[in-house]
């Protein structure tokens, strides 16, 4: 069987209509399941927008498991995997009439070190004594090792990183329970596997590894689907880039002291050594700390203190080499800790130097840090990668377009010769959905433009009786609207005071909920029906030109004679604005207002170009004729 056989049942559809009830065809659905299938037959390449409804993910499944080749599925959210195994497959199946071995992979850091488990218990710590012995009763029933089984890790907690391993912490092969290893595991069940579900961080893990030389990741495949790609391009700059962070050096620390008392102790001045480690790095800490910024230019905030501090931490790196050298041959973890220490003194080097291809900047998370160093350019070296990866590439998602061109898209990750397509939504929007662009609001810039859009939120979700999603560019703007909400009466959910997962539950269960969120929430939510029928956003999303990589590659554009405005700038905020619009319309019976309520979609020039990117819907201006519409759907 070919993926064109696999095309063709959205022709001829009456395998579609006995496993899906009340399956309707869509003719972009079909039209992307065949280039989708000659793309896998014949080696190609192929990049396609299909619009919120157009039912991608069967139109690239049902081709992709008929040609019975092997095939990954790359996403960019833990959601889309699950749904991918859980439902989408299993349809697939069905359709197909038979059966497939599918398996998901994950990241490493998302199975659980049975050895650094072991290790981290003979630590002693008292603090997560009794998070470990839930833990360990935990071990001896999972078949996975996924730490999803166990609980959602949450951000800045203090166990998981103790427990789970790194590409510098993995001892491989040497490691004393490597045959209990769940990383190995799942990665012999996605090389016996037909379809492999990964995520696009552990596809460019896989193919930086492959540029280097070094093993693989993932498996060999015929075929590589990238759903949601619209999340590639700025991945890729992370991993084509190089990091050393905070957690890196206190791993090394704090491994580095457990590996020399496991030895029993007698080398207190190696063991001194690797506790300098940890004390150089608080003093660089606080010492870039100063700035009070989230990320920040090295170039631009360099200080003497900084680069006092900046050379003591490769001091220190450059002082425990030395001192690992003589004796390496004790114990195979020692040898561990002298590769790390070496890679991560070479990591440091990278990200001190300064190019003019690449930025170096600093990202602060709380009391941690992240040292990055970042290629202004991602095309080439992705173009690079994947030419070196035979086989079909297939990128999709249902924003990549800019007035239903996919150049930007395309030109970001170095994509040439490749065939495109861009599918409209085949939901009836100039029917079922109204957007609203308030008259007379002030500048974004302005000290009353939060006093205006919260007077706007108040009268529609009045109106709407909730049902509502709130969407901010900032943190500051979610607790300002909400905690205004809140003034006025109302109980909004809001980002931050409790998890995503829990709050899209308490959501979903009550009609008239109001959830009040910033980016995570802007893209990857499916809310249907009456629960979601009115959006509001407070601005257009444009990326802060005070971001250390993009001010650099502005200026690299400036130099190149490009507008790093209308060529970067605004084709990001359209693809960001178009996730946010999308989380509105999710079912053909859905019905909604979307509000923008940044003045700048009709007073500025390029606003004509946003909305000729957005979904074909009736315009008001009047406050009045989208309560009106609005109240009328919270009536039903």
């Amino acid at each position: 069987m070919t993926a064109a056989a696999g095309a063709a049942l959205f022709e001829d559809d009456a395998a579609l209509r006995a496993a899906l009830p009340g399956y309707r065809p869509r003719g972009g659905q079909a039209e992307m399941a065949a280039a989708v299938a000659e793309a896998i037959d014949q080696g190609g390449r192929l990049v396609v927008e299909a619009g919120t409804g157009t039912g991608k993910t069967l139109a690239y499944l049902l081709p992709a498991l008929a040609s019975r080749r092997k095939v990954i599925v790359s996403t960019a959210t833990r959601y889309l995997q699950t749904q991918l195994l859980d439902k989408d497959i299993p349809l697939a199946q069905s359709v197909l009439g038979r059966s497939v071995h599918a398996a998901v992979l994950k990241g490493r850091g998302n199975y659980l070190c049975l050895h650094r488990l072991e290790m981290t218990e003979n630590s002693g710590d008292l603090y997560l004594a009794s998070s470990l012995r839930r833990v360990r009763e935990w071990a001896r029933s999972t078949r996975t090792g996924d730490i999803a089984e166990f609980g959602d890790p949450g951000d800045g907690d203090a166990l998981w990183p103790r427990i789970t391993s790194t590409t510098d912490n993995c001892l491989g092969t040497e490691c004393p329970l490597y045959d209990q290893c769940w990383v190995l595991a799942a990665r012999r069940e996605a090389q016996a596997a037909d379809i492999v579900i990964a995520n696009h961080y552990l596809l460019f893990a896989d193919l930086t590894l492959r540029e280097s030389g070094f093993g693989e990741v993932l498996p060999g495949a015929d075929a590589i689907v990238l759903d949601e790609a619209h999340k590639l391009a700025d991945i890729a700059g992370r991993f084509f880039g190089q990091a050393v962070s905070s957690r890196q050096l206190r791993d090394l620390d704090r491994d580095g002291r457990a590996e020399l008392e496991q030895l029993g102790g007698d080398m207190p001045e190696i063991a001194a050594v690797f506790g300098d480690l940890t004390t150089v790095e608080r003093q660089f800490s606080d010492a870039i700390g100063q700035d009070g910024s989230a990320s920040q230019d090295w170039r631009a905030t360099a200080t003497p203190d900084r680069e006092v501090a900046r050379d003591a931490l490769a001091e220190s790196l450059h002082t425990i080499e030395s001192a690992l050298e003589p004796v390496v041959a004790r114990s195979e973890g020692l040898k561990s800790l002298a590769r790390r220490t070496r890679e991560i003194r070479e990591r440091l080097d990278v990200v001190i130097a300064e190019d003019g291809e690449r930025v170096s900047w600093l990202e602060q998370r709380g009391s941690s840090w992240i040292w990055h160093s970042t290629p202004l350019d991602v095309a080439t070296p992705f173009a690079r990668a994947i030419d070196t990866t035979p086989g079909a590439w297939i990128f999709t998602s249902a924003t990549l377009a800019v007035k239903n061109d996919l150049a930007y898209f395309c030109d970001r990750l170095g994509l040439v010769d490749i065939k495109q397509q861009v599918l409209p939504s085949p939901f009836d929007y100039e029917k079922n959905a109204l957007l609203y662009a308030p008259q007379h609001m002030p500048n974004p810039s302005a000290p009353d433009f939060d006093d205006a859009v919260i007077s706007e939120a108040i009268a529609l979700i009045t109106a709407a009786e909730g049902g509502t999603f709130l969407l901010c560019t900032s943190y500051r703007a979610v607790a300002r609207y909400g905690d205004a909400l809140i003034e006025a009466g109302f109980d909004p959910l809001m980002q931050g005071h409790a998890p995503r997962a829990s709050l899209l539950d308490r959501f979903r269960s009550d009609e008239n909920a109001i959830l009040v969120a910033t980016s995570s929430f802007w893209e990857g939510v499916d809310v249907r029906g009456r629960a979601l029928r009115l959006v509001i956003i407070d601005k257009l999303p444009f990326a802060s030109p005070a971001d250390p990589v993009l001010a650099a590659r502005f200026t690299a554009m400036k130099s190149a004679g490009a507008n790093p405005f209308m060529d970067y700038q605004l084709p990001q905020a359209v693809i960001a604005l178009k996730q946010g619009v999308g989380r509105l319309i999710r079912d053909a019976e859905d019905r909604g207002v979307l509000a923008i309520c940044d003045p700048r979609l009709f007073t500025a020039r390029y606003g004509s170009v946003i909305r000729a990117s957005l979904p074909p819907m009736p315009i008001t201006r009047q406050r009045s004729a989208a309560c009106a519409f609005v109240d009328a759907i919270g009536a039903v």
